[in-house]
Formats: structure tokens, sequence, C-alpha cells
């Protein structure tokens, strides 16, 4: 299980990645499942490394409809 600071600094890198959706792609924004703000992998078992990989997967989705806004 990860530390409280790194658990903390993800779900705000989360909710952050979220937000930019949210203003830069409302419609992709609508289509995610989850929401970061009330998820808590402790309870839902989801683990350290699916959390960390939801992370990242928010940061490449979220480059990739950036760059392609740029073209």
């Amino acid at each position: 299980m990860m530390s409280k600071k790194i658990e903390n600094q993800l779900n705000k890198e989360i909710f952050d990645l979220t937000l930019s959706f949210q203003r830069e792609f409302p419609v992709i924004y609508n289509n995610l499942t989850e929401t970061p703000l009330f998820l808590s992998y402790e309870h839902n078992d989801i683990s350290d490394s699916e959390f960390e990989a939801y992370s990242a997967f928010l940061k490449a989705q979220l480059k990739v409809f950036q760059n392609s806004k740029q073209v």
C-alpha cells in the first residue's frame, strides 16, 4: 500500500487531469466513468498499480486530444 502522501498526490493529479478534460474536452469528460473526487481505491478493491495506471492513462489521453486539437 502506498503512503498517504503519495495517495494524496495521485488523487490531486487525477482530479487535475479530469478537470482539464472537463474544461478542454467536455464531451470526452462526460464519458469518463470514474469520478476521482469520490474514488477511494482502498474501499473499492483497486490496487495501487491500477490507480497509478489510471493516472498514466488520463495523462496519455489528454496529451493525444491536446495534440489533435492543435492540428
